[in-house]
């Protein structure tokens, strides 16, 4: 079963969003067929579906689990372990 993990960035992405994308990048690379990315940028309906304010946002199987930084790679691999990975 793959894990849905979707991103929210500001548009224009600050350094944070810059970050958290080269991430997905990586834990897609890594994590294959195990993980489905979605990346949005500005704001747009799923934005106001989950009630995000503040960027960047990482959704982990419909979850708010990070917001507001851009995480370490191993609180974001945590957090993924966590959902089930």
């Amino acid at each position: 079963m793959k894990i849905l993990v979707e991103v929210f960035a500001s548009l224009p992405p600050c350094s944070g969003g810059r970050m958290v994308k080269k991430m997905m990048r990586d834990i897609a690379e890594k994590y294959g067929d195990r993980v489905e990315i979605k990346i949005y940028e500005g704001t747009n309906e799923k934005v106001k579906e989950y009630g995000i304010e503040t960027t960047p946002a990482i959704v982990i199987d419909r979850d708010i689990r990070i917001i507001g930084v851009a995480p370490s790679m191993e609180t974001l691999e945590n957090a993924l372990k966590e959902a089930g990975l």
